[in-house]
């Protein structure tokens, strides 16, 4: 079905899209009238885990909570999706299967892209084929870090870098703090960094009693957010935990 009119605001939300970069906007607005434009609930998914892998999708609204299962059952968090970001294009562009689920955590609207549109329409626009390979490349090199950090970094460091990772995708000052702005639990961040509940609760009420960050329920605020770069680099450590057990 063609896509209507977009406005002007979100044409200008559409423009900070990587996929996007160096379009102008008659060209997101052509690009667009190919795409559909769908609505999940939240808690509920716009894909699952192994189902075929047949569109991309760029979030307007909401948030996604981009998850995987181990063969052994264990969920783990592999990132937050916040508009106007795209997800699955990787397993879209590349074919075969999604390798994890998108779920949303509150209400969400995305656009909706066909493969086979996509594909004729980077011949038509070559700038998004190579946006398309840049947005691969800087997956690539985010798994690269998210394994060298579980390889060879203590809990606390994961769980620094996760927060400040955070932080620049979602972070909203509040005062003289900023807020996570999404729904976050304790049980998400420990899936995020492969540790345990017991031991991400540990480090955070340690942190929050040397006024590091502040939690609250499935919300979290970075009160000192350049000690815990110190922490996430390794050039501070925490007085009681100096390394948290997996």
């Amino acid at each position: 079905m063609p896509m209507k009119t977009l406005t002007s605001a979100i044409l200008a939300n559409l423009a900070a899209t990587p996929l996007f970069e160096g379009l102008n906007s008659q060209d997101i607005e052509q690009i667009l009238q190919h795409a559909s434009r769908t609505t999940v609930p939240a808690d509920s998914y716009f894909f699952h885990q192994g189902d075929q892998a047949r569109r991309i999708y760029i979030l307007l609204e909401g948030q996604i909570k981009v998850i995987q299962l181990t063969p052994e059952g264990q969920q783990v968090v592999m990132r937050m999706v916040n508009p106007p970001e795209i997800f699955g294009c990787v397993a879209a562009l590349t074919g075969g299967e999604y390798p994890a689920s998108s779920q949303a955590t509150k209400l969400c609207e995305a656009f909706c892209l066909h493969q086979d549109d996509v594909h004729r329409l980077m011949q038509v626009y070559p700038r998004m084929a190579v946006n398309a390979f840049q947005i691969m490349v800087k997956r690539t090199h985010e798994l690269q870090d998210r394994y060298r950090e579980l390889a060879t970094e203590t809990v606390e460091r994961r769980l620094a870098h996760a927060l400040l990772r955070l932080m620049e995708q979602s972070g909203v000052r509040k005062g003289e703090q900023i807020l996570l702005d999404m729904p976050l639990s304790r049980q998400d961040l420990a899936e995020m960094i492969g540790s345990t509940l017991y031991t991400v609760s540990r480090v955070l009420s340690s942190w929050e009693s040397r006024g590091l960050v502040a939690a609250g329920r499935e919300k979290i605020s970075l009160v000192q957010p350049d000690t815990l770069s110190l922490i996430a680099e390794a050039r501070a450590f925490s007085a009681d935990i100096k390394q948290a057990p997996l």
